[in-house]
């Protein structure tokens, strides 16, 4: 009788000093990986909340040199695009057969601006406001046709939209 009561004891202190030590071993593993699992719900969120609505576009007729389209946008979601996410967003052009170029915010003749439209009179683009984008983009060569326009932003949200160049 003493035997199994000593026994018992002894096999109940090593399952507790097992799983202690099981605990310990993986303990750092979940905590690193629930702030991974973290980080990622909230870029998740990030996105879900941010969206934008290409409403039109417009470019001067007569195919000038530089096609000057202006496109007009609306932040239709819930978060607020800050100018230091515009300062980092891309504009892409495809011009028809497979051919598509970025346009950079800056650069000597292929750039782009925008100007907040229906703003508060800060520098970042608020849900429900809009914008006005104009590409400047050397159009030489640039054949009729449907072309897309397309404003990616820094966190992979995009909004793009084709339109006839005639």
């Amino acid at each position: 009788m003493a035997d199994e009561a000593i026994s018992t004891a002894i096999l109940t202190v090593a399952t507790i000093i097992a799983a202690l030590v099981l605990v310990n071993a993986m303990y750092p593993a979940l905590y690193s990986a629930s702030g991974s699992i973290l980080s990622m719900n909230d870029r998740s969120a990030d996105r879900l909340k941010t969206e934008m609505t290409v409403l039109t576009e417009w470019y001067p007729s007569g195919r000038p040199a530089d096609l000057g389209l202006q496109v007009w946008l609306k932040n239709t979601g819930s978060t607020t695009i800050t100018a230091a996410d515009m300062g980092k967003a891309d504009t892409f052009l495809y011009i028809g057969g497979g051919n598509g170029t970025r346009v950079p915010a800056t650069g000597a003749t292929d750039y782009w601006t925008y100007t907040i439209l229906s703003g508060n009179g800060d520098t970042n683009w608020d849900p429900g406001e809009t914008i006005q984008v104009t590409v400047h983009y050397a159009a030489t060569g640039l054949s009729p046709g449907t072309l897309r326009y397309r404003l990616v932003l820094p966190n992979g949200v995009y909004a793009e939209d084709d339109f006839a160049y005639a």
